[in-house]
């Protein structure tokens, strides 16, 4: 394991953020999925999902930041680490998805990453919009005059159907 690698690894553990967002990701190269992330580090994410998922599935991954420059999506692969479905709920109070471990995201990426989690300032409040519809859902704590993604109960109730 690369000295960088070990590092963006250590990282993942200390420092967490909450990062609701809509991720587009696949499984397979002919099925292109979304969900909503929970929860974001410099070594991976939090995704709630049911699609049935093994640890050590590879996805395919794209996601915003908020208030990203350049407005690229980050792009990666990721590895499934563990798994929160079922009789297999090791944090029960997330809900059913898969922790996801970063693969090969680029150094800009990273360097991306490690800007937005040190931003996130818990005192600080930041917007709130539903990912799917656009409503604003108020504010909650993050890095001050950005704009975060939820999901409206509206949206919530359809996306259940």
């Amino acid at each position: 394991m690369s000295e960088e690698t070990k590092n963006v690894v250590a990282k993942s553990f200390m420092e967490r953020v909450i990062f609701e967002a809509t991720i587009k990701y696949k499984s397979l190269p002919e099925i292109n999925l979304s969900g909503l992330s929970s929860n974001l580090s410099v070594g991976g994410l939090y995704l709630r999902t049911r699609l049935p998922l093994d640890v050590d599935d590879t996805l395919s991954l794209s996601f915003s930041l908020p208030g990203q420059e350049g407005g690229l999506p980050l792009s990666c692969d990721a590895r499934v680490a563990w798994i929160n479905c079922d009789k297999n709920r090791p944090k029960p109070d997330y809900a059913t998805g898969v922790g996801l471990q970063f693969l090969n995201l680029s150094s800009a990426d990273v360097t991306t990453l490690e800007k937005f989690i040190d931003s996130y300032e818990e005192e600080k409040r930041m917007n709130v919009v539903c990912a799917w519809c656009g409503t604003s859902l108020g504010q909650r704590k993050g890095p001050f005059g950005k704009t975060s993604h939820g999901v409206c109960e509206q949206c919530r109730e359809s996306l259940a159907e």
